[in-house]
């Protein structure tokens, strides 16, 4: 096919190769971050794993030392009891002597409970403190592999950028100002292709007219988006 088609093609081509390439770029240190942050939650979720632990074990002594002093309030009253003179006292003393003791029963329960609890988050610590090591081995890696495709990146963008500019300088001296105008304005987007009888930017119809424009070579505007246009076969 006569006319710039050809050219406005393999430019459209080495821009949108670049814009990719600067995305992919650019993604590389929100995905380093995303990896960051993934091992702060975990270190997090280790160390809530470890302050569980602690606060049980405090409930537990607490309560250790809660039945330690019922116990010498119980030898207490047992105590007493060989000093009482009446049966009243002593039946009041005997009950108070039972509450203490169902109330170590309570506590005895209860710190069951608690070691039960112990064990089972006591499991979760291992558990957390291997996806900690996990999660940084994994950025470890992701930081090796990320330096290599920034630079390969790099390298295929200098190749891009070389072409293009080597393609551009054998755009027909009558449309390189027009080019430039519109590449100053809209950048990669300056450029679309048609296909069918479609502008694949904004996705108008174009009339015959212009498609046969097109065909003869001829520089061609979408009157819908404004982009120099080339056909996308041919």
């Amino acid at each position: 096919m006569a006319g710039p088609g050809p050219i406005l093609r393999e430019i459209h081509r080495l821009r949108r190769n670049i814009k990719d390439l600067d995305s992919a770029a650019e993604n590389g240190p929100r995905q380093l971050k995303a990896q960051q942050n993934k091992i702060a939650k975990d270190e997090d979720n280790v160390h809530h794993a470890q302050d569980k632990l602690k606060q049980i074990k405090v409930k537990i002594h607490d309560k250790e030392v809660s039945i330690k002093a019922t116990q010498m309030e119980i030898a207490k009253y047992e105590k007493q009891l060989g000093d009482i003179s009446t049966k009243k006292e002593y039946d009041a003393l005997r009950h108070e002597i039972a509450n203490a003791r169902e109330s170590i029963k309570k506590i005895e329960d209860d710190i069951l409970e608690l070691m039960l609890e112990s064990d089972e988050k006591a499991k979760l610590v291992p558990e957390a403190e291997k996806a900690v090591k996990k999660a940084k081995d994994d950025l470890t890696q992701f930081e090796r592999d990320l330096q290599e495709r920034l630079q390969r990146y790099a390298e295929e963008k200098a190749k891009a950028q070389a072409e293009l500019k080597q393609v551009e300088a054998t755009l027909p001296e009558e449309i390189k100002a027009l080019y430039e105008r519109l590449l100053a304005g809209k950048g990669e987007d300056s450029i679309a292709g048609v296909e069918g009888q479609t502008c694949t930017a904004c996705y108008t119809d174009v009339t015959a007219q212009m498609s046969n424009e097109l065909l003869r070579g001829a520089v061609v505007m979408c009157k819908s988006c404004g982009r120099m246009l080339y056909a996308a076969q041919g």
